[in-house]
């Protein structure tokens, strides 16, 4: 009887693996026909509008949605990493009366951007067409091509020893401590996801974060990046939350997270955590 329990489950698992791994084939066909079909900038405007319209009822995006749940309206709101403008577009319309700052070096990601912008009528969007770090000067950026499908949103800056197939563009890279747009504003919240570049982001952006203090949602990998990140935010005294059951609980180590909230120490008494 066990044996042939056993047997039925091993024998259910291969399906389900087989079933995976031809639905993942047909996905990458379907993508790779729409984007020759179409056009990479067309099929990304197309993909963005449908992205747009399913996130609120996405669960992969409750961490995200949480985040915007915590802003107080006015002030500035950053979104380095905007990629192809789904949470620009989200971040504009739930706050309604913030100026919404969007970075996004990558030109076929910012032509997509700046159209998601027309489109929806976001007016208090203004994008900032360079890549952000902890200095100055000009980086190499790729966005990966895996089986003739290009991955618009692993888009990312190209380090030494992590080299890959894809697109390659030469991008300006800034650091937000040196930007005079926000010497003089308050930002009020700030989300990072800029595929392992986070830690420079953070570096770049120490003046900024301990003088206005925001609110900040970054996604960061288990990996060294992400230690010397979580490092750095705790020694400009923030507290790290994580969503865990639709609460926020401060990480302590947990495994199997990704997205973080950085709440500084002296309003996580104030929030609603």
């Amino acid at each position: 009887m066990y044996l042939q329990q056993y047997s039925n489950e091993n024998s259910f698992n291969g399906l389900s693996y087989l079933c995976n791994k031809d639905a993942k084939k047909l996905k990458n066909l379907i993508k790779y026909l729409l984007q020759k079909t179409l056009g990479l900038q067309n099929y990304l405007f197309l993909f963005a509008r449908f992205v747009i319209l399913k996130l609120p009822y996405d669960k992969n995006e409750k961490d995200f949605l949480t985040f915007i749940d915590l802003i107080d309206d006015g002030g500035h709101v950053l979104d380095i990493g905007a990629n192809i403008g789904v949470m620009t577009y989200y971040f504009a319309k739930k706050l309604p009366q913030s100026a919404v700052h969007s970075f996004e070096p990558v030109p076929d990601n910012l032509k997509v951007l700046l159209r998601v912008r027309s489109k929806f009528g976001l007016f208090n969007v203004k994008i900032h067409p360079y890549a952000l770090g902890d200095k100055a000067g000009k980086v190499t950026m790729i966005m990966p091509e895996f089986n003739k499908v290009y991955l618009h949103g692993l888009s990312h800056i190209q380090q030494e020893g992590n080299e890959m197939k894809g697109t390659i563009y030469d991008v300006d890279l800034k650091s937000l401590d040196e930007l005079a747009d926000f010497e003089r504003v308050e930002t009020r919240a700030v989300k990072i996801d800029v595929e392992g570049y986070e830690l420079n982001v953070l570096e770049g952006a120490r003046r900024l974060i301990s003088k206005n203090r925001p609110l900040i949602y970054c996604e960061l990998w288990e990996n060294e990046n992400r230690k010397k990140s979580l490092e750095l935010i705790s020694k400009l005294d923030y507290k790290i939350f994580i969503n865990q059951k639709k609460n926020l609980k401060e990480y302590v180590g947990q495994k199997g997270y990704q997205n973080f909230f950085f709440i500084p120490a002296e309003r996580c008494d104030n929030l609603k955590l």
